[in-house]
């Protein structure tokens, strides 16, 4: 009954005049504001709410008292069917087509992809038209949502026909996360609709297989990687191993790394994808460690004298650095012989005498006259 309902008023609502719409129908004269990216209407009475369709699927709710539904963006080329109805009350369903039909579809681009991929290049590819004249010609153009400013492909690519079908930005960096495509032809005889597609590169990106780097020996094997992107920075992991002859099995992870214990002979590989996000990158290269010699493998005899050798000549070094740093040593500061003390010295070697008050007086002291002459 819906589609029912849908087909009649899709129909009223684009083919038939406004004069011939429902004289008692709460909404009237549905239409698009391409510029405020607005599917409005004119509201009569009180109504429930309202809900807007993009191709029979739910996209939003009317907001400013039922007046009008916000969309994000709008389709610049390919046709769709935009309707809405009522939540409650009796059915009600009104829809309307954008934008309108021009040109003959059949001679537009077709099969419109694009992928990011090898970290930096965004690549957007399309097939020629089942119906497109002899002189078509197409180029590409990515639109900002938000001005609607348009910029065109920097690197095109040619098939056979010279006929432009792909397009390289070499530095998806400078790209805006959102963005839509635009491939537009040309021709001399007739009108070319144009082929949109609206992207967001993280959901289009495809990574790169991680490089695996890994440390091991008889005890463990340690495996690290790093996954490149500008637009995720959350991944997950799937790491297949398989040692030996034994069945591959496959550990999903989080982290950047993984240890094995006892690890022998392993092959090991690594596929990514962003955290939230549905496609993987694809596997890398197998990579084969071994990292257990064997217990009954022979010991490498001139591992062993060398490392004997070189202890040996470690040993003598560090002897000949202490014996001549202390030589060194007592040339640079010799001992400091001990310094005479004139009072001291004489005192030790010399008799005393004792002093007699009373005997000073009976002893004469002799006595000699100094005249100065003149200074020098």
């Amino acid at each position: 009954m819906a589609l029912l309902w849908l087909a009649v008023l899709l129909t009223s609502a684009s083919g038939l005049p406004q004069s011939q719409e429902d004289h008692y129908s709460p909404i009237k004269n549905l239409r698009i504001e391409p510029v405020e990216r607005r599917l409005t209407w004119d509201l009569h009475g009180n109504v429930s709410e309202i809900m807007c369709f993009i191709n029979s699927k739910f996209i939003t709710k009317a907001v400013n008292h039922n007046r009008y539904c916000q969309f994000h963006v709008l389709p610049s080329c390919e046709v769709k069917n935009f309707s809405i109805s009522l939540t409650k009350g009796p059915p009600f369903l009104m829809g309307i087509q954008y934008p309108l039909h021009e040109g003959n579809p059949e001679a537009a681009a077709r099969g419109l992809d694009c992928r990011v991929h090898d970290v930096d290049v965004l690549t957007c590819s399309w097939d020629v038209g089942r119906e497109a004249p002899r002189d078509i010609q197409y180029h590409l153009y990515w639109q900002e949502l938000r001005t609607r400013r348009e910029y065109e492909c920097p690197n095109y690519e040619m098939d056979p026909r010279g006929k432009l079908v792909r397009c390289h930005f070499n530095d998806v960096s400078r790209l805006p996360k959102h963005l839509q495509i635009l491939v537009r032809g040309t021709s001399q005889s007739a009108w070319i609709p144009c082929s949109d597609r609206t992207v967001e590169l993280s959901e289009i990106e495809i990574l790169n297989p991680p490089n695996i780097t890994a440390t091991c020996n008889k005890s463990y094997l340690m495996m690290e990687w790093e996954a490149c992107s500008h637009f995720n920075n959350r991944f997950e992991y799937e790491l297949q191993l398989q040692k030996g002859s034994d069945p591959a099995y496959t550990e999903k992870l989080q982290e950047k790394f993984f240890e094995l214990h006892n690890p022998k002979n392993y092959v090991v590989r690594l596929r990514a994808k962003g955290f939230y996000r549905k496609s993987w990158s694809e596997w890398s290269a197998p990579q084969s460690f071994e990292c257990d010699l064997g217990e009954d493998s022979p010991r490498p005899d001139w591992l062993l004298a060398a490392l004997v050798l070189l202890a040996t000549l470690l040993v003598l070094g560090l002897v000949i650095a202490l014996c001549g740093r202390y030589s060194v040593l007592q040339k640079i500061f010799p001992p400091i012989p001990h310094m005479k003390d004139p009072i001291t010295d004489n005192l030790q070697n010399s008799k005393l005498v004792a002093w007699e008050g009373s005997r000073a007086s009976r002893e004469d002291c002799p006595v000699a006259e100094v005249q100065v002459l003149g200074e020098t």
